[in-house]
């Protein structure tokens, strides 16, 4: 038995090698929300059960980032987890291994029959509410409630956004608002959803305008914001995680021109082409 876990082990290990060098290859990062690697931490460590594991895991086929297929997405009365998976669980928690290595993984073991998962989300509880009820006190289940909602929103704003990768952040170009000003001028705000894709922190710095890496660009002269959604003229993104960020600009907008939002950040510089409509 304890040759076989560790022939099945490694066999895994192999897989999210592979798995990880075709997702390199086709270009392809997954996006799962930050409160199933914390749910994968916690279970763990034991302070939640299976179910609470399960449930992340449903998430992920129900949301089509892990892929079943048919024959094996029946519905089932009993879940199957092997121990042992609690350690990719943790590597995947601590950053060892991506997102894709996870995924891949667990859908490797689904698929062959080894792991078992009830593919049907509301079998255990759909809605936040249940998600939520791990937490004891009312302050500990409001923030996990309004951390399922910012999650549902940055997710649904990913959909339907352009991506642009920058060094180490993406940048989902969500949409941009115009607003005319009584002096003739336009206030431009840009809607991004920004991703930090390294294994580290990395901060968005803007400290004023003439102290800012990034700009408003016609192709002939760099505009300076107006506002954004900085605090203190910063933002760290911890690793793996993803934040709303807008920027206000303020001037007489050329509809005929190209504009470009411009990144000169030290991790990274390039540009994103905007649309602006009067």
């Amino acid at each position: 038995m304890r040759n076989k876990t560790r022939y099945l082990c490694g066999l895994v290990i192999c897989l999210v090698v592979i798995s990880s060098i075709l997702s390199h290859i086709n270009g392809e990062q997954l996006r799962i929300p930050p409160w199933i690697k914390n749910t994968a931490r916690w279970w763990h460590e034991g302070s939640i059960d299976d179910s609470e594991f399960v449930r992340g895991i449903q998430y992920l086929i129900q949301n089509k980032i892990m892929i079943i297929p048919n024959s094996n997405a029946k519905v089932i009365k009993e879940n199957k987890i092997p121990s042992w998976i609690k350690t990719n669980a943790s590597w995947w928690a601590n950053g060892t291994i991506s997102d894709n290595d996870f995924v891949s993984g667990i859908q490797y073991l689904i698929n062959s029959g080894i792991m078992v998962i009830n593919s049907d989300l509301n079998s255990t509880g759909n809605n936040a509410e249940d998600q939520c009820q791990r937490f004891t006190t009312p302050a500990e289940k409001e923030t996990c409630l309004k951390q399922i909602e910012y999650d549902a929103k940055i997710n649904n704003a990913i959909e339907n956004s352009t991506p642009y990768v920058i060094g180490s952040i993406t940048f989902y170009y969500v949409d941009s608002e115009s607003q005319a000003a009584g002096d003739g001028k336009i206030l431009l705000t840009i809607h991004f959803v920004v991703e930090n894709n390294d294994n580290q922190e990395v901060t968005i710095t803007c400290l004023r305008q003439d102290s800012c890496n990034y700009a408003l660009s016609d192709g002939e002269k760099e505009i300076p914001y107006a506002t954004n959604t900085l605090v203190y003229g910063s933002l760290t993104l911890p690793a793996k995680t993803q934040k709303f960020l807008d920027w206000t600009f303020y001037s007489n907008f050329d509809t005929s021109k190209n504009y470009s939002f411009l990144v000169k950040e030290p991790w990274g510089i390039g540009s994103i082409p905007v649309k602006i409509h009067k």
